[in-house]
């Protein structure tokens, strides 16, 4: 009877693994691409983390949010990956051949990367109406008035909210960039 419950098990972990597979490899895959930039790294590192999340999946259960942790396996591989680019000569020619970075321009261009990632990380974390407002304002460019006509609420709360989102967003960024 202990073979028939192992099956069991092992086909409703296969089942959740699949659903999980369906649902987050495509966001997963445009978040690693839009930091790579490049199509083929950005499969093999969607690729690698989903074969250690079967690795792991005795242990989904002990998971409290899925998706947060797979953008940060995702987040963590793509940051092996450009440590590994920027740490081997060869590997840095091949990646950037045909670009229009220069190889001199590197370190800042990771350096980049990395505070893009800290920063869609950290915007991600914060309340949806603050989030809502940040994203009004910083990404769509409008005012603080149009914004408050937008969501009927007073300008000087979107000037509060944008407020503490900005703060938040430095101190969590600063705190998060540590390359090499």
């Amino acid at each position: 009877m202990r073979k028939l419950t192992d099956k069991t098990d092992e086909t409703a972990l296969l089942q959740q693994f699949t659903d999980y597979f369906r649902l987050y490899e495509n966001p997963l895959y445009y978040f690693a691409l839009k930091t790579v930039q490049s199509e083929l790294l950005a499969r093999d590192i969607i690729q690698e983390v989903f074969i250690k999340l079967w690795s792991i999946r005795d242990q989904f259960a002990d998971i409290h949010n899925m998706e947060d942790y797979l953008y940060r396996m995702v987040r963590n591989k793509v940051m092996d990956v450009l440590r590994q680019l920027a740490n081997d000569r060869k590997l840095r020619a091949d990646y950037f051949s045909g670009r229009q970075w220069e190889e001199a321009n590197t370190f800042d261009t990771l350096a980049a990367k990395e505070y893009e990632i800290a920063l869609a990380e950290a915007i991600s974390k914060l309340p949806p109406q603050r989030r809502l407002i940040y994203q009004l304002s910083q990404v769509e460019g409008r005012s603080r008035n149009e914004i408050a006509e937008e969501l009927e609420i007073s300008p000087s709360t979107v000037k509060n909210q944008l407020t503490a989102a900005l703060s938040y967003l430095r101190k969590v960024v600063a705190g998060q960039i540590k390359l090499f």
